[in-house]
């Protein structure tokens, strides 16, 4: 990164790169708990009597979790830290596995669907990868001189 000065942002470009990185995240997760259910043989959610609400609704606060963190990362990135804010990324991939793990617990699922579950264990490392990504596609944006990324197509249009 330049020592240089920094490019700008506006609000509505960090919003759409929370929600791309929450969207990422979504993916992320159906595709890492899809793998699981075929390989394992059982579904993220197993235990009988559990609302079929719940499991989403946790969800969704763990995502929600995971995007108030990455707006305080670029907060902490706008004010100048170029590097990344390890405790941000610790606090909501843990909290996310707490999440996940208690709110299940409040709805009724078993531990064997929670705390020792491999689909809560694989929280962790989605929400960690996705503030990575998040803070690498801002920081590349404000301390570096690099043009934005085009696509050949778009590159052959300039060489003529």
């Amino acid at each position: 990164m330049t020592e240089g000065s920094r490019r700008g942002v506006t609000r509505g470009y960090v919003g759409s790169l929370i929600l791309a990185a929450v969207i990422v995240a979504v993916a992320l997760l159906v595709a890492t708990w899809g793998l699981l259910s075929l390989g394992m043989d059982r579904d993220p959610v197993s235990s009988d009597g559990v609302v079929s609400w719940a499991a989403p609704l946790v969800l969704c606060f763990a995502l929600a979790a995971l995007a108030l963190t990455l707006w305080q990362q670029a907060i902490a990135l706008l004010r100048g830290q170029k590097t990344p804010v390890w405790g941000y990324f610790v606090a909501v991939s843990v909290g996310a596995y707490l999440l996940w793990s208690l709110g299940g617990n409040l709805a009724g699922m078993s531990i064997d669907d929670t705390w020792v579950s491999p689909f809560a264990a694989a929280l962790v490392p989605i929400w960690g990868l996705t503030c990575l990504l998040f803070w690498a596609v801002l920081a590349r944006r404000l301390y570096t001189d690099r043009p934005t990324p085009k696509w050949p197509w778009e590159r052959t249009e300039e060489e003529d």
